[in-house]
């Protein structure tokens, strides 16, 4: 075999065999899903600087990136911006929020979701994973360069399955296939190049998403058992918001906070925990701001949540519907 062979044969060979790992995967329900990564975060955080005094940031945790539909959003204001930067499993989300206001001239709509546990949550270090990493990072780390490097990951991560490297089911296709003789489990959420991530119950293994419910409910009740911070207490952990929303407030800006939907099991206990009398409301009536805790919204609290705080992506749309009506008045 010559040279000529061997360089015409050696991408062929590569071809085939990215494209039988992306049929096979396929095969297994796998579909593309973009790696929700500090590099999306800085992607989509660059834009907060272009944002006009109507556009809206989305802030909070995991129910606010699988609870808003972005699509939805835009439908009812065609004319307006908005961009999700919550993070998943990092805590809350002031460091973000103060980052936008000491650092941008943003005096847009910031809706924000939290819960009684974050809200009072300011530390940073110590904490494994926090929001402010993904914020230094954009400071730091993200150049020019690793923009365009990652808009190329990103786009061709949101067409093939086997390019995702993060949790890539890639790794675990010929561990499966050789040791288990089966295909890998397919996911049952993914994250869009907007960052919102969309869950299919459906396709989530019925055993596995019982026991992680079970466990999570499991934490809940053993700490609805504890002895509970008083409201008082509670307020003065929560005092950090305070002068960072009424700077924002003073060039313009407004604030919205929400409490996003729990099971109804959950929130039996939860509400135990944290009344929303003596503690939400206390916080934005210090604040006087608006906010919507989806208790006191019947039709905000009606929603499956299998794993318990989780929305699946056919209600997503509805909900997100429900909400815009709630806050129409703000959003005007």
């Amino acid at each position: 075999m010559n040279w000529l062979q061997i360089w015409l044969l050696t991408p062929a060979l590569l071809l085939l065999g990215i494209s039988t790992h992306e049929v096979v995967l396929r095969q297994a329900k796998h579909e593309p899903s973009i790696n929700d990564n500090a590099d999306l975060f800085c992607d989509v955080y660059s834009q907060v600087q272009e944002l006009e005094p109507d556009d809206v940031i989305l802030l909070g945790a995991s129910r606010m990136q699988t609870g808003f539909d972005l699509k939805v959003f835009h439908n009812k204001f065609p004319r307006r911006k908005s961009i999700l930067l919550a993070q998943s499993g990092r805590g809350s989300s002031y460091p973000v929020f103060e980052e936008i206001v000491k650092k941008s001239d943003f005096k847009g709509i910031v809706i924000i979701e939290e819960t009684e546990d974050t809200l009072m949550s300011r530390k940073y270090k110590g904490q494994k994973y926090t929001q402010k990493e993904f914020v230094d990072y954009c400071n730091r780390q993200f150049t020019l360069n690793q923009q365009v490097n990652h808009r190329i990951s990103a786009l061709l991560e949101s067409q093939f399955v086997f390019v995702k490297n993060e949790g890539s089911p890639l790794r675990r296709l010929w561990v499966n296939l050789l040791s288990q003789r089966q295909l890998p489990e397919q996911f049952y959420f993914k994250t869009i190049l907007s960052r919102e991530q969309l869950i299919d119950y459906d396709r989530a293994d019925i055993l596995s998403l019982e026991e992680f419910r079970d466990r999570v409910m499991e934490e809940v009740k053993e700490k609805a058992q504890q002895s509970v911070m008083s409201p008082e207490e509670w307020l003065g952990k929560t005092e950090h918001w305070w002068s960072t929303v009424n700077q924002f407030r003073a060039r313009g800006g407004r604030v919205i906070f929400v409490r996003m939907p729990v099971s109804q099991e959950r929130w039996k206990f939860e509400s135990q925990i944290a009344p929303t009398e003596n503690y939400w409301n206390r916080f934005v009536d210090k604040l006087n701001v608006k906010s919507i805790h989806f208790a006191d919204y019947p039709d905000l609290s009606n929603f499956n949540l299998p794993d318990t705080s989780h929305m699946d992506m056919g209600d997503k749309p509805v909900f997100t519907r429900l909400l815009l009506t709630h806050l129409e008045n703000e959003l005007q």
